[in-house]
């Protein structure tokens, strides 16, 4: 198994050697990451956004 090491390390970035296994994990983590941070997002405009009734809520679908 190979083990991550650290290839070099400079202010602003850091190489680091590593399976395509535990990559493409960490790939999929950074994904899941990307999309729960918009659904939370998204739930705050939702809390301030105004009510609407059915109406106004497909004319305002239409519109897009």
């Amino acid at each position: 198994m190979l083990q991550t090491s650290i290839i070099s390390q400079e202010p602003n970035a850091v190489t680091v050697r590593m399976s395509r296994r535990r990559w493409n994990h960490l790939q999929k983590l950074e994904e899941s990451y990307n999309v729960s941070v918009a659904i939370r997002r998204g739930m705050k405009q939702v809390e301030k956004a105004p009510s609407m009734s059915i109406g106004e809520a497909i004319e305002s679908l239409r519109s897009l």
